[in-house]
């Protein structure tokens, strides 16, 4: 272990480099200032990180994910990769076209009944040419990927079962470490620091972001806006930067009474649009022309322009609020636009 007190981007950028690592998606994604938002709010600067812009399947946050989750995953030589995802899944879209980019088969379970009306994310999972299954549970989920592992080893391939493997959460981690520095370097040319980060995380990318607030020794806010009640977020949050912390090589520790995140802006439940999230989505595209989605970045955007209207926020805070992509869900949830 590497025993830890501030460390400067290189040093972290080396500590990175350590893991293995594929190259798929497009990095140092632009920090464009929202400056009609900000007006409209009556609120800080605001500046908005597009990592809706990473490139492959439409992009989003999970690419650069994938970059560490696929090479420890192709240690096994594997031809197919196997993975149990939500019927909408944005990771399910973003995993087909980065297996697509490294000539992989992928083979999708996911959870929830095929709809009549196939549109956003599943729409694009067809068009990416993936083979998809769908279950009742997580229960027969988790079957359908055993059962489908055997079939594809019986057949003469070599399957990966993407949910199994030991870098799914430590990735996102180190994705959202290595893109805070990227805003770091981003604010400073402008001369600026960041006050707050805003990002919907259920904590494995906040768990990042707050794993650079301690290695760059820095004082921001890192809030997270979770879109589901489904978790121990301060647990979960700082069991994932501890695991990540570990990976690493370092010798430090985030407590669970570090971490900010909420559920207040989950709304009737997971993976079910909300009206604040809608009026966020609406704000955002009238603003700025850049599109959320009314699941994740959508709900994440309402609790920042809630706390705008709280008063939380002094008129030069610096406030970044990550675009984690999601964009395809519009087109699943097309009645709320018209």
């Amino acid at each position: 272990m590497i025993e830890t007190a501030v460390m400067s981007h290189q040093q972290i950028r080396e500590r990175i480099a350590t893991l293995p690592r594929l190259d798929i998606a497009l990095k140092n994604t632009p920090l464009e200032e929202a400056r009609n938002l900000s007006r409209t709010l009556g609120g800080p600067r605001i500046f908005v990180k597009r990592d809706d812009l990473t490139g492959v399947a439409l992009g989003g946050n999970k690419l650069r994910n994938l970059e560490f989750r696929l090479a420890h995953a192709m240690k096994d030589d594997p031809d197919t990769v196997i993975v149990g995802l939500d019927l909408q899944s944005n990771s399910a879209r973003q995993t087909v076209g980065a297996c697509n980019k490294l000539d992989l088969k992928t083979i999708l379970v996911l959870e929830g009944r095929r709809p009549n009306n196939v549109q956003g994310n599943l729409l694009v999972d067809y068009l990416l040419g993936a083979d998809v299954h769908f279950a009742a549970d997580q229960r027969e989920q988790r079957a359908m990927l055993d059962s489908l592992a055997e079939e594809v080893r019986t057949s003469g391939g070599r399957p990966h079962i993407l949910n199994d493997n030991p870098m799914f959460d430590v990735a996102s981690a180190v994705a959202y470490l290595e893109v805070t520095l990227e805003v770091m370097e981003q604010l400073e040319a402008r001369e600026l620091k960041p006050d707050y980060f805003y990002m919907s995380s259920s904590g494995k990318g906040s768990a990042g972001i707050m794993l650079a607030k301690k290695l760059l020794g820095a004082d921001f806010i890192m809030q997270a806006i979770c879109a589901t009640a489904e978790f121990d977020l301060p647990s979960r949050t700082a069991r994932i930067a501890n695991e990540t912390i570990a990976a690493l090589g370092l010798d430090i520790e985030v407590a669970e009474d570090e971490v900010i995140n909420t559920e207040a802006f989950v709304g009737k439940g997971y993976g079910i649009p909300s009206d604040a999230g809608d009026e966020a989505v609406r704000l955002f595209a009238r603003t700025e022309g850049i599109i959320l989605d009314p699941i994740y970045t959508g709900k994440a955007a309402a609790g920042l322009i809630a706390h705008i209207r709280e008063g939380r926020f002094e008129p030069d805070d610096v406030v970044v609020f990550v675009h984690t992509g999601g964009t395809p869900a519009i087109f699943k949830w097309n009645e709320l636009w018209i």
